[in-house]
């Protein structure tokens, strides 16, 4: 076993053992850990801090955590982990906690670490209105990660619910509405998720709009409204040209071409668009965002063609478009985006007259399906 890999299951492993509350063992196995190079070094810091809750070593928690997450202004979140009785400043540690495990992608560690947090909340006289509000919004993101979108509602309504009654910043309001927003057009509740997202809009800093554009992009397609969507996600794209970060114009841009194509609006602009999206993306070549651009690329060669069915060379485009999507999407284990461009695959092949191929995909698609649902 090479050390790289020798390094993840031996972490794995104080997963284990935190969880089965054998705190010693878990610490022998940290100790080794600490010296070795290629050790992921922010889940070590995550096991080490949780180990010292487990051990109720508060004073070492706040250390472990100065580079973590910022869920509040710095000064503001620096004071809530060392200013004060140590009963007042665990339920900030345990909420950072569950954010380094959610960014982690373990979510069931961090709800735990959550709850923990507002379980020491509801303890007399230990109320922190802002650790509160955030505790529930981190519980409506991990429940969006893990597609639960009603208990994500409960969460986010929660929270808001708490910001009415406190006086807090309004960096939460907006984190809150636009959690909201985000949970409300996953239930289909497309008027309620353009009002919220509209009032988060209009509280929010310019740098912080991309992902609220994008959202409400998407709620005004559900809706019909494609000049709106077209509008936001032009907006999208603006905010992301200013980051200058390559993956975000890159995905605002498939945003945009995605609308374009659904639309039947100018072929041409959307294929531009999805092609200056994959050309950017050239350099991370198993970045997911690549097999959402060839799908897009599919599509579009598929609706030109069906403009004008003279166009052969449209049809073949679109067909092995599809094809190097379902491969990228193969290789990266993505069911669900395989079962999709399976399904797009097959219905093309039936409206090219070959039904007998056009089944294979079917089935492909519905074996999919039923895997990850």
């Amino acid at each position: 076993m090479g050390e790289g890999k020798k390094g993840t299951f031996q972490l794995r492993e104080v997963h284990r053992l935190l969880t089965q509350r054998k705190g010693n063992e878990a610490q022998m196995l940290l100790a080794q850990l600490s010296g070795e190079p290629l050790v992921n070094r922010n889940e070590l810091t995550y096991l080490q801090a949780w180990l010292a809750v487990a051990q109720e070593d508060w004073e070492n928690i706040a250390l472990l955590l100065r580079d973590a997450p910022a869920l509040l202004p710095q000064e503001e979140q620096d004071s809530l982990l060392t200013n004060g009785s140590v009963r007042r400043r665990r339920p900030m540690c345990l909420l950072i906690l569950g954010e380094m495990a959610r960014e982690l992608e373990y979510p069931e560690e961090a709800i735990e670490h959550i709850q923990h947090s507002l379980t020491l909340l509801n303890e007399r006289r230990m109320n922190i209105p802002e650790v509160r509000l955030l505790a529930h919004c981190s519980l409506g993101r991990l429940a969006l990660d893990m597609n639960q979108t009603a208990q994500a509602l409960t969460q986010y309504e929660t929270a808001l619910h708490l910001y009415n009654d406190q006086e807090t910043g309004s960096a939460l309001r907006t984190a809150v509405l636009t959690g909201l927003c985000d949970t409300q057009m996953r239930l289909e509740q497309f008027e309620q998720a353009l009002d919220t997202g509209k009032r988060a809009l209009a509280s929010l800093e310019a740098d912080d709009e991309e992902h609220l554009l994008v959202l409400l992009s998407h709620i005004c397609l559900a809706m019909g409204d494609s000049a709106s969507a077209l509008v936001y996600a032009q907006d999208a794209k603006n905010a992301a040209n200013q980051s200058k970060d390559v993956m975000r114009v890159a995905h605002t841009l498939l945003v945009l071409a995605e609308i374009q194509q659904k639309e039947c609006f100018d072929a041409q602009d959307a294929r531009a668009n999805c092609e200056q999206a994959l050309a950017l993306l050239a350099q991370t070549p198993e970045q997911p965002l690549n097999g959402t651009a060839l799908f897009l690329l599919g599509k579009i060669a598929e609706c030109e063609w069906s403009r004008s069915r003279e166009k052969i060379p449209a049809a073949n485009e679109a067909q092995a478009r599809y094809e190097q999507a379902r491969a990228f999407f193969t290789e990266q284990h993505d069911t669900a985006s395989l079962a999709k461009v399976s399904r797009q695959l097959a219905q093309l092949l039936e409206e090219r007259g070959e039904p007998e191929q056009a089944l294979i995909y079917w089935k492909q698609a519905f074996m999919l399906t039923e895997q990850y649902n």
